[in-house]
C-alpha cells in the first residue's frame, strides 16, 4: 500500500488525481490495435532481421540492418506499454506481449519490470532508489578511479549517451547481479537466461546455410550488433532527456522527495518533431507518461495537451533544439544534492539553485 507520505501528503495525492483525471478517456487500446502494432511490429523486425543477414548485396544488407534498431525500439515500445498494463486489457496477454517484444533488446523481463516499474517509476529521480542516469554528487565523482572518471565524461556527451545504456543498463541486466536487483530470485536468472537463449537463437538462424566464416561474422555485425548499438543509442538518448534538465532536481533525501515531486517536476516534457517521437520511445511523451502510465504510448500525444492546458505553469517544458541540447548535455554533468544545483566535473555550478520548497509547492 502506497502511504499519502510518498506522494507529498493529502494535498500531493489529490493533485496527481486531479492531473489523472481527464485523462481517463485515454487509458484503453482496442484490441485489434494492439494485435496489429505487436504484430506489424514484429513481422517488420523479422523481414529485416533476416533481410542484413541473407540479403543478396551488401547495400541492401546495411539498410536492412540501419532498420532492424529502430525496430527494436519500436517493440521495446510495445513492451514498455505492456509492462503498465495499457497494451491489451487482458494481464495474461500484456504479460507476454512484453516478455516476447523485449527478447530482441536483451533485457530479462522480470528483471525490467523491477527496475523500470518498481523502482523508475515509484522512486523517480531518488537517488538510491532509481536506476538510470543518477548524477554522481563532486565528492562521490572524484573517489572514482581515473578511468572511470573518463568514462563518465564520455557518458555525458550525446554520442556517450548509447555507450552509457549499453554498459551501465543493458548489459547489467544481462548479467543480473544482486547489486542491481538488491535480492535475487530465481525468476530473475530464469529471463537472463531466457533472453541469452534468444541471442543463440538469433546465431543459430544466421548460420542456417553453414556460411564461411567470414560471411557469418559478417551477418552477425549487421543484424545482431549494430542493431544493438542503434538500440542503445536511442533509449539512451532519449532516457536521459526524460529526466536530466538544468531545472530538474535530484534527491538524496527521502524527507525532500515525494512521488509527485517525481512524477511532475523530475520528468521533463521535450517539445520535439512527430518523426523523434517515433524513433526515440516516448522522447517528448514521457512527462505524460509519468504522470499516468496506464495510457498507452500512442494516446500520450493528446494527454500531453491535456496537460500542459492544465497544469503548465507546474511541468518543466523544453522545446527541443540541437544547441538547446547540447546546453543540457554542458550543465547536467555533477548534481550538489545538498544545494540542489547542477555542476560541471570540476564542481563548478552552472545553473541557478533549483528551489525544491517551491517546486513541492
Amino acid at each position: 500500500m502506497v502511504r499519502k507520505e510518498q506522494f507529498g501528503g493529502i494535498v500531493g495525492l489529490s493533485r496527481i488525481l486531479s492531473l489523472r483525471a481527464p485523462l481517463a478517456p485515454l487509458r484503453t487500446q482496442k484490441a485489434a490495435v494492439a494485435v496489429a502494432l505487436s504484430g506489424s511490429a514484429t513481422a517488420a523486425y523479422l523481414i529485416c532481421f533476416f533481410g542484413a543477414g541473407y540479403a543478396q548485396s551488401l547495400w541492401l544488407q546495411v539498410l536492412f540492418s540501419l532498420a532492424v534498431g529502430p525496430l527494436i525500439a519500436l517493440l521495446f515500445r510495445i513492451a514498455h506499454d505492456a509492462g503498465h498494463g495499457s497494451h491489451f486489457a487482458n494481464v495474461w496477454l500484456d504479460r507476454l506481449t512484453c516478455r516476447l517484444s523485449l527478447l530482441p533488446s536483451y533485457h530479462p523481463h522480470s528483471v525490467w519490470l523491477l527496475l523500470h516499474n518498481g523502482r523508475h517509476h515509484s522512486f523517480t529521480n531518488l537517488r538510491d532508489s532509481d536506476y538510470i542516469w543518477i548524477p554522481y554528487s563532486k565528492q562521490d565523482y572524484d573517489r572514482l578511479s581515473p578511468p572511470r572518471r573518463l568514462l563518465e565524461r564520455i557518458y555525458r556527451t550525446t554520442l556517450g549517451a548509447g555507450l552509457y545504456y549499453l554498459c551501465e543498463i543493458s548489459l547489467r541486466m544481462i548479467a543480473v547481479r544482486p547489486k542491481l536487483v538488491r535480492k535475487m530470485k530465481p525468476v530473475y536468472v530464469r529471463d537472463a537466461l531466457i533472453a541469452a537463449g534468444f541471442f543463440l537463437a538469433q546465431l543459430a538462424a544466421l548460420a542456417l546455410d553453414h556460411p564461411e566464416p567470414g560471411v557469418f561474422v559478417m551477418r552477425l555485425l549487421l543484424a545482431i550488433v549494430l542493431p544493438y548499438l542503434v538500440f542503445n543509442w536511442l533509449v539512451g538518448f532519449a532516457s536521459f532527456l526524460n529526466h536530466t534538465h538544468p531545472r530538474v532536481p535530484w534527491f538524496s533525501r527521502r524527507e525532500q522527495w515525494s512521488f509527485y515531486e517525481g512524477q511532475v517536476h523530475c520528468t521533463v516534457h521535450v517539445g520535439v518533431p512527430p518523426w523523434m517521437v517515433f524513433f526515440l520511445t516516448d522522447l517528448g511523451l514521457h512527462g505524460a507518461h509519468h504522470i499516468d502510465p496506464r495510457i498507452p504510448i500512442w494516446k500520450l500525444e493528446p494527454a500531453e495537451d491535456r496537460i500542459l492546458a492544465s497544469a503548465g505553469d507546474e511541468i518543466v517544458f523544453e522545446p527541443w533544439t540541437w544547441a538547446r541540447h547540447r546546453d543540457i548535455m554542458r550543465c547536467c554533468k555533477l548534481y550538489d544534492y545538498d544545494a540542489h544545483r547542477w555542476l560541471d566535473f570540476a564542481g563548478r555550478p552552472t545553473t541557478p539553485v533549483i528551489e525544491i520548497s517551491e517546486a513541492r509547492a
